[in-house]
């Protein structure tokens, strides 16, 4: 080969390989960048097909290389889909694109249709509408924001009065926050809203500052009247969680203790009962101006400790004591920086099934169709709990809890022996409906495999491996419709036929998420608990979890029956018999549903009467029925409630609440359909008030807390100010006299815990005799109830054995052998444990009253009327650590309590548990008599020393929780006040604090708090 032919080669050789060499750099280099909230989807999407195609990507690897640049909604989209779905490019496309179409139309279509109705604050609606716009258009820029602000503006004006909009064109106001402090004190002609709201000021005086709500004043450009500062009201509307549920007339407080902080300066000897002071009904938006500003303070307190967090990060000391001295303190700021104040509060919804329950929780989140209801048939078969994000998140979403396959397959084959059991029993005899196990178990199956499933064997359905099709995943939607769609077969028991499968059967618990915008605070649960139950141990299980979680308690009954029938006893002396003393029930709310059903007839004149007269006529009929059934359900309950949750009738304290509600009449208002109620008259907003009540307590609790701890911590910093010289000797006299002083109240503190023990322990002795005098007898109304037929009542005795002695049925009946068996002990008892643990009050009689008792005292002493600033700081900050550590009690004490009050069942079962193992082994015809037999003969080997063990638990629970609370107070107060006594290491210079200080001092004077006097 010639040198040319050779040359020529290498040249093409090398051109080739550079050709290869610059393709496979572009394909490198063709990654995009990933796509952000601010990305157009089409054209992202569009963008990403022109790169695949220019590089020559194989189709089938488009849908991969797209989910790794994906964000937020689109997301989301995605991972919507199933597997084979999920690899094809426009299948996936194809979802990205409806779900920001949908999305951003179902906002839009919400921002259009927005109504102020009557007595609704214009503010909040104002804030909505904004909200609804910026999940519409989604600005970024701040021109945009601009726009985005007018035409909120413009709305706003449209869904006024007629004559507030008149005005408003004639003043022209600069901006949305102009308009709304003009609506909001602008009266309207056909009702005064200074009436809704008490007489809201129109003047550039601030309003009054009762009940502890916060105001400040500032006055706008378009009228002078006057508005909270800018830094109080520019939240974002998910931040304050701003809803029409919130712009109503809301109901009394819920819970003074709220307001008698534990301190008592002043107060040497305690009231037999703190007098009750029922608080003033609010003005529509008060309890919302209170709220943000408690969100204002808990802000600025935690901006506040870090700013010194900061200060103090880069400081350094030589030599151990002085780096341990540091370190301790900036331990100390630093989780006071990180600390989440707030805790859940979850409100019990309990009642039969039927009742509405799952209605009225949509009417409470503004969701029509959010949980799924039947007009026909109860539908809710598991525990469902729903709440808000934590995050500003728009979407709707759905975790599901499965019990496991293993529970599953032992479920299918206890019902395959209750199938064969039941056979071999003579059925000729009625139950009376005292039994459905059998029929439970039936509609389980059918259910999961359908009707087919009733002829597979046991093998056949185990074999069909129904978990691996159940979705692990979050199921997540952009609206309440889509997802209550979706979560249908997990939650309903009444699909239609055509329906393939269900999987309510499978199901634990439904925790559901939705955003702010539905009104319910962040924090706050609403917790639907099922009617109905089955023989599944761990729902049982769970069902018995939530009950003690569980801080209000909400009865949901109908109507015509709450207060003709004792429905709402059973479920107090029943199902909810443990929630007071082993649990953290404070109060009870019943509310009576289907007002609207009145039954009452027509006046027969429908030929020729005016519809309208007849409304008004129904309308005063309604309002009639509503206020008698208020009234006697108040006479009935409240005593009886009273009782149930504190132990005794106590004078001014309110435990009990009545309302009468219709879901129905409230949704045909906001769909502005004929009704026969008002708004108000439908008593949702005065519902949804009282649950914002119930979290503004919390919120002031927690935040009173939170300002009280960094303002001590903040104060201990400005020592080093005045007092560097050499007090060592001082503060060690000093030291001696306020450990010995806090002792001394500890003591006291003890003596109080000896009186109760040794009251307990006469009460328990006679609760144990009648206990084991009345133990068969007790026995034998559950297993032998009279005036019932037995066949088919041993599957109840049998899923009794299988769940340790208590059972839930599917008619919605709680058998409770333990319970029963206890009862003679907790009746001795129960009202000594429930006015001792009562929170909600202060009294001689009760720990509260007496913490209260020890820290006034303590505060009392002389030492802490020092004179010298520096002095002063260090002893005010002894006092806020005082009050932490008496606020962590006060958890740690109801902790103790729950395990102390469950003791006596506790202790029963562990001896019964081998009769309850032995009995749900149990088959045949003579099951039920040898289970009978079974239960007597271990009572009556048993019962001399069972209950007597069951006292002796329960009194050492009562020592160990006297000796943590006598030994948390002694020991971190010895550490606090060491801390706070102790010398400052030399060289240490602590920077400057004082105008962290001095904010701290403001916000405590807000606050009412005496930590600066």
């Amino acid at each position: 080969m010639e040198s040319n032919d050779i040359k020529k080669m290498f040249e093409q050789l090398i051109s080739a390989q550079q050709e290869g060499i610059e393709k496979l750099t572009g394909l490198l280099q063709a990654t995009l960048a990933k796509m952000t909230p601010q990305d157009d989807p089409e054209a992202f999407l569009k963008t990403f097909e022109r790169m695949a195609r220019h590089y020559n990507w194989p189709e089938e690897t488009w849908s991969p290389r797209l989910a790794s640049l994906l964000c937020g909604e689109a997301q989301l989209a995605y991972a919507g889909l199933n597997d084979s779905h999920a690899m094809s490019y426009s299948q996936v496309k194809e979802a990205i694109l409806h779900c920001y179409r949908s999305t951003s139309d179902i906002h839009r279509q919400q921002f259009r249709s927005l109504k102020l109705h009557p007595g609704e604050s214009p503010r909040f609606a104002a804030l909505k509408l904004k909200d609804l716009a910026i999940q519409w258009l989604k600005p970024i820029e701040a021109e945009k924001m601009k726009l985005l602000d007018k035409i909120v503006l413009e709305q706003f004006v449209t869904i006024l009065p007629k004559e507030t909009q008149v005005q408003l064109h004639m003043l022209q106001p600069e901006d949305l926050e102009a308009a709304i402090t003009f609506a909001e004190s602008f009266p309207t002609s056909s009702k005064d809203i200074s009436e809704l709201t008490n007489d809201v000021p129109m003047s550039s005086t601030p309003l009054p500052n009762d009940n502890n709500t916060l105001f400040t004043g500032k006055k706008v450009a378009c009228n002078g009247y006057t508005t909270p500062s800018s830094s109080e009201q520019t939240q974002d509307v998910s931040q304050i969680h701003s809803n029409d549920v919130l712009n109503f007339t809301t109901a009394e407080e819920v819970d003074t203790h709220f307001k008698v902080p534990f301190q008592q300066t002043g107060k040497k000897k305690l009231p037999e009962e703190s007098p009750y002071t029922p608080n003033k009904r609010r003005r529509p938006c008060e309890n919302e101006e209170e709220l943000t500003a408690y969100y204002d303070m808990e802000r600025e307190s935690r901006n506040i400790i870090s700013q010194i967090y900061n200060k103090l990060e880069p400081l350094s000391c030589i030599g151990k004591k002085e780096t341990d001295f540091l370190k301790e303190l900036r331990d100390k700021v630093l989780n006071l920086k990180q600390r989440q104040i707030n805790e859940e509060v979850v409100i019990g919804i309990f009642g039969v099934t039927g009742t509405g329950k799952s209605s009225l929780i949509n009417a409470l989140l503004n969701e029509m169709n959010l949980l799924p209801t039947s007009s026909s048939t109860a539908c809710t078969s598991c525990i469902v709990q729903v709440q808000t994000h934590e995050s500003n998140c728009s979407m709707y979403r759905a975790e599901i809890e499965f019990i496991s396959k293993e529970e599953w397959n032992e479920e299918l084959k206890e019902f395959f022996m209750s199938c064969k059991d039941d056979n071999n029993h003579d059925n000729d005899d009625s139950d009376d409906g005292e039994d459905s196990e059998i029929e439970n178990a039936r509609e389980k199956i059918i259910a999961v495999y359908g009707k087919d499933g009733l002829t597979k064997s046991l093998s056949e359905l185990t074999n069909k491996k129904i978990h691996d099709s159940l979705k692990s995943k979050p199921i997540q939607k952009a609206s309440a419709s889509q997802l209550s769609n979706e979560i249908k077969p997990y939650i309903r028991s009444d699909l239609d036929e055509e329906t393939p499968c269900s999987y309510w059967p499978l199901v634990k618990i439904v925790k559901i998420y939705v955003p702010k915008t539905c009104g319910l605070p962040n924090k706050l649960v609403l917790v639907d608990l099922p009617g109905n139950g089955d023989s599944n141990k761990e729902r049982n299980k769970m069902w018995k979890e939530y009950i003690t979680r569980c801080s209000c308690i909400w009865i949901v009954a109908d109507i015509k029956r709450a207060e003709s029938d004792s429905n709402v006893l059973e479920i107090l002396n029943t199902g909810l018999a443990g929630i007071t003393g082993g649990g953290r029930c404070q109060n009870i709310t019943i509310i009576c549903t289907k007002t609207d059903e009145t039954g009452i007839p027509s006046d027969g004149n429908s030929g020729e009467a005016d519809p309208e007269d007849e409304n008004k006529v129904l309308n005063r009929k309604i309002n009639e029925r509503n206020k008698k059934a208020k009234m006697k359900i108040d006479k009935k309950y409240k005593k009886k409630v009273e009782t149930f949750l504190m132990g005794s009738v106590e004078q001014g304290v309110n435990t009990l609440k009545v309302f009468t509600v219709s879901s129905k009449e409230y949704w045909n208002i906001q769909l502005q359909k004929k009704s026969s109620l008002t708004i108000d008259e439908t008593e949702l907003p005065s519902l949804k008030g009282y649950l914002k009540e119930i979290y503004i307590s919390q919120t002031k609790k927690a935040v009173e807390n939170y300002v009280s701890e960094v303002s001590g911590i903040i104060s201990f910093l400005n020592v080093t100010k005045e007092y560097v010289g050499d007090k060592n000797n001082e503060n060690k006299s000093l030291y001696t006299h306020l450990t010995k002083k806090l002792k001394n109240e500890v003591r006291d503190l003890d003596v109080f815990f000896g009186k109760i023990q040794q009251s307990m322990e006469t009460e328990l002795k006679s609760g144990v005799d009648n206990a084991e005098k009345n133990c068969l007898e007790n026995l034998n109304s559950l297993l032998k109830p009279k005036h019932m037929n037995f066949s088919g009542y041993h599957q109840t005795i049998k899923a009794l054995c299988k769940n340790s002695g208590s059972f839930r049925s599917s008619t919605g009946d709680f058998i409770d052998l333990n319970s029963k068996l206890a009862s003679p002990i907790y009746t001795a008892v129960n009202k000594t444990i429930k006015s001792t643990f009562q929170f909600n009050t202060c009294s001689k009689r009760n720990i509260k009253g007496n913490l209260s008792l020890l820290q006034s005292n303590f505060e009392e002493d002389e030492a802490f009327n020092s004179k010298k600033t520096a002095q002063s700081y260090r002893l005010i900050f002894i006092k806020t650590e005082l009050r932490r550590v008496l606020a962590l009690l006060e958890k740690k004490i109801l902790h103790r309590k729950i395990i102390m009050y469950n003791s006596i069942i506790q202790s029963i079962l562990e001896v019964m548990d081998p009769v309850y193992k032995d009995g749900s082994k149990e088959q045949g015809r003579n099951s039920m008599n040898k289970i009978q037999k079974m239960f007597e003969d271990k009572l009556k080997e048993c019962q001399s020393s069972m209950f007597k063990e069951a006292m002796k638990n329960m009194l050492t629970e009562f020592n160990d929780l006297q000796t943590e609370v006598k030994k948390t107070v002694e020991d971190k107060m010895e550490a606090s006040m060491m801390l706070a006594l102790a010398q400052f290491p030399e060289g240490l210079h602590l920077p400057d604090s004082t105008n962290e200080l001095e904010q701290m001092k403001i916000l405590c004077d807000t606050l009412n708090l005496q930590i600066f006097n």
